[in-house]
């Protein structure tokens, strides 16, 4: 059980992740910020499949508001 809430938020944070990537490439940044802020943002998700339910909870939250 416990395992598939956590490939539930995994999936729930790559979402707000890829909301935000899109923002990055609307933006009016050259494209080399692009690139280092998309790159920043992917590693978010990777250095948190290890974490904690309840981080990646907070992580959303941080995403979402």
């Amino acid at each position: 059980m416990n395992i598939k809430q956590k490939r539930n938020l995994i999936y729930e944070l790559s979402f707000c992740i890829l909301q935000e990537i899109e923002e990055v490439n609307n933006s009016e940044k050259t494209t080399e910020e692009k690139k280092i802020n998309i790159n920043q943002l992917i590693n978010i998700v990777k250095y948190n499949k290890s974490s904690s339910n309840k981080h990646i909870k907070v992580l959303i939250n941080e995403f979402t508001n």
